[in-house]
């Protein structure tokens, strides 16, 4: 039985209720697609956990002032990422800590109200307080902490792989971006540091596989556009699902400053007297793999030393005819989400569903074989909060130089 409902239990289900709302509202602020619907189906749940504890603390009679302020406070940190993304301007100081302080949060009840969920009907089942499981939520606050602890002191490490090509003459660097989801909780400070970064590993080539933007950067995201600038090499991208809504634009502001958008197109670029084929594919939330194949034939094979396909969303890789190109890179993912980064295993909770989630993988064919690298994002502050998986910079080696081998990859599917 639930415990009764209270006036202590019932101000708790209250202030839930108005700061789930609220947070809502932002979110359907900043649009209204299927991929803001489950934003705010995920937030309304996450600000519900709160309550929900109170709750069953109060049922167990351990509800006092202390633990009052805690439930509120996780409740206010939750409303505050919205909060500062609402207002659609940089976030310093006390507002950017504020969004990062939400990630803790929510990373908090996405666990913790996983563990009502198994632990409710046990507790139904012997008597226990359901919405209490007492000291077992050291489990969840134990995960939040050490999850976005990892988020944050991991962030975008620098990955370095090598990838035997014996057609390349010498070795090419290529430095591979995703998911930078400019926004006010990835300030134009931030994004400047990772330019910095990318300049001193002094890559041949940059290549950005979409979501460059999100739903609160789509009317000003000029600071990102000033640090792309400071790119040294010359670079490539492709939209992904974010940059849709004002894909024209960024496409005109990108190449204002060099840097080709390449929505279903290609260019040939000469990078140190090597012809690289780079190619485009814009971003499908449906019907993908049918425009892949209404794309593959407007792109007939030419003479290019390296074959390169930019394609934001993963799942194209499983239908490519493989030996079409040698590299393909991918994002979207964000790792998977939640993984074991953290303690070196590269695994999340999507691989089992047969995602490509993150790392490389390998299609064989008639006509050769294809790998496929799925970046893990660059973006750090967001929802869901990233949970054991780094935020990361890659650099592909790519010829015959020393160390350059075809790396370990798993099959695809």
């Amino acid at each position: 039985m639930l415990p009764e409902l209270s006036p202590p239990v019932v101000a708790g289900l209250v202030l839930g209720g108005l700061t789930a709302v609220a947070t809502a509202r932002i979110v359907y602020r900043g649009g209204t697609t299927l991929n803001d619907h489950a934003v705010a189906a995920v937030v309304v749940g996450c600000v519900a956990v709160w309550p929900l504890l109170w709750w069953g603390a109060v049922g167990a009679g351990l509800a006092g002032p202390s633990l009052a302020l805690l439930m509120g406070l996780g409740m206010s940190a939750i409303f505050g990422l919205f909060f500062v993304l609402g207002r659609k301007r940089e976030a310093t100081g006390a507002l950017l800590a504020w969004a990062r302080i939400a990630q803790p949060a929510y990373a908090f009840s996405l666990w913790a109200g996983l563990l009502l969920v198994l632990w409710a009907p046990f507790a139904l089942l012997t008597g226990r307080p359901p919405l209490w499981p007492g000291a077992l939520l050291l489990l969840p606050a134990g995960l939040a902490l050490a999850g976005t602890a990892w988020t944050y002191g991991a962030a975008n490490r620098v990955r370095r792989h090598a990838l035997s090509l014996p057609g390349l003459a010498g070795e090419l660097r290529l430095a591979h971006l995703s998911d930078l989801h400019a926004s006010p909780v990835t300030p134009g400070p931030e994004l400047l540091a990772l330019v910095d970064r990318v300049n001193a590993l002094e890559p041949d080539l940059v290549a950005i596989t979409g979501d460059l933007l999100m739903p609160f950067s789509e009317a000003e995201h000029g600071y990102l556009i000033d640090a792309l600038a400071r790119l040294q090499a010359p670079a490539v991208a492709c939209p992904g699902n974010h940059d849709l809504p004002v894909c024209d634009r960024l496409r005109d502001e990108l190449a204002a400053i060099g840097i080709p958008l390449l929505v279903d197109e290609r260019c040939i670029l000469d990078i140190g007297g090597r012809a690289v084929e780079c190619c485009g594919l814009d971003f499908r939330w449906t019907s993908a793999q049918a425009h892949l194949d209404q794309v593959l034939p407007t792109w007939p094979p030419v003479a290019a030393d390296l074959r390169l396909l930019l394609a934001h969303d993963p799942r194209l890789f499983r239908p490519l005819p493989a030996g079409r190109f040698d590299l393909v890179l991918s994002g979207h993912t964000h790792g998977g989400q939640i993984g074991l980064d953290l303690i070196g295993l590269p695994w999340s909770v999507l691989r089992p569903l047969g995602v490509y989630d993150q790392g490389h993988w390998r299609r064989a064919g008639a006509d050769g074989e294809t790998l496929l690298y799925v970046h893990r994002g660059n973006w750090n502050t967001g929802l869901p909060p990233r949970m054991g998986i780094a935020s990361e910079i890659v650099v592909h080696r790519i010829g015959v130089g020393e160390g350059c081998v075809r790396p370990r990859a798993r099959p695809a599917p």
